[in-house]
């Protein structure tokens, strides 16, 4: 084959346009156990075929390689040579993450107990993360799986089963409302969700207006009663890249609170047919990442699209994304 890295299989892992989905990794046989140095070396002379293993599979795990730390996972995102990027906030339903050092954070604070649905990191921001990386420092004990799936089986497969409901999505696009707190909400039980005043980084109300169109993908911006309300789209979910035609902005809502806020641009509601076959196909395509202590995911962003299943603490895992 050309490079150090054995191939490897996992349960559940799936098959499209002959690609295994995931492509999983493993050390070679004289590889350190404690080897981050060496990972690191290595990942630097395999750098350009692991560019072209993500470009044919969209996603790589790595099992076996030992990385005890998010400082050792952070060495490593660096030998693959993608610049680095910093978190905006993962419009439309902004989410505290830390920085826990270098180009290396936490994850989606969403509790365990909820499913974080399908999507692409950032969708929703103009400055779209190319690349990312997930790290399992802590697994849990039962559930909290990474589940993933290549986006542009979920176009072919709308495209065959809702044809009229994809060419009107396509036609006119759809829009998502999303009210965002001046402050932190003593209703929010998780304390999760940050204010608007933190993620646009300053109080003024104009100058908010101004940063919120400036980064996200919003065509209307209102302050009412306390709240900031935004208006996503209107988007077309399908976009290209490298040829591919991936279905990119999700039309499922992130909390059950927020049910009614996706519609037509018209205003007309998305049936409720064609949302629950949607769901259908995430479900039926998708491949659930049983994480061990240790293993990272990379997956190329614009493609692949993740969702974290319900679980139970404790787990930890630390994430890094790329421009």
């Amino acid at each position: 084959m050309g490079h150090r890295f054995v191939e490897g299989k996992i349960e559940g892992e799936k098959e499209f346009g002959g690609k295994v989905f995931p492509k999983t990794l493993k050390p070679p046989p004289e590889m350190s156990t404690d080897g981050v140095d060496e990972l690191a070396e290595m990942v630097k002379e395999e750098r350009e075929w692991l560019h072209k293993t993500l470009e044919a599979h969209s996603a790589i795990l790595f099992k076996g390689f030992g990385l005890k730390n998010g400082d050792e996972f952070g060495r490593v995102v660096e030998a693959f040579g993608w610049e680095n990027m910093t978190y905006s906030a993962p419009a439309p339903r902004p989410i505290l993450r830390h920085l826990v050092g270098g180009r290396v954070y936490t994850s989606n604070a969403t509790p365990l107990t909820q499913l974080i649905t399908f999507h692409h990191e950032m969708a929703w921001v103009k400055e779209v993360p190319s690349k990312i990386f997930l790290y399992c420092l802590q697994p849990s004990p039962e559930g909290g799986e990474t589940s993933i799936l290549p986006s542009q089986v979920v176009v072919d497969q709308m495209e065959e089963r809702v044809p009229e409901f994809v060419s009107k999505i396509s036609t006119i696009g759809f829009v998502h409302r999303v009210s965002l707190a001046t402050e932190y909400d003593s209703e929010d039980a998780d304390g999760i969700n940050e204010p608007w005043k933190w993620i646009l980084d300053t109080r003024d109300l104009a100058e908010a207006e101004k940063r919120a169109k400036e980064k996200f993908l919003c065509r209307e911006v209102k302050f009412r009663e306390g709240l900031l309300e935004l208006l996503f789209g209107p988007v077309c979910p399908i976009r290209s890249y490298g040829g591919k035609r991936v279905w990119f902005n999700t039309i499922l809502c992130y909390a059950p609170k927020d049910s009614d806020s996706i519609s037509f641009t018209d205003g007309t509601k998305l049936p409720e047919s064609a949302v629950e076959t949607y769901k259908k196909i995430l479900e039926e395509n998708c491949v659930n990442i049983k994480w061990e202590k240790g293993d990272f995911l990379l997956l190329d962003n614009l493609l692949a699209q993740h969702a974290r299943l319900p679980g139970k603490p404790p787990r930890q895992i630390l994430v890094s994304i790329c421009k």
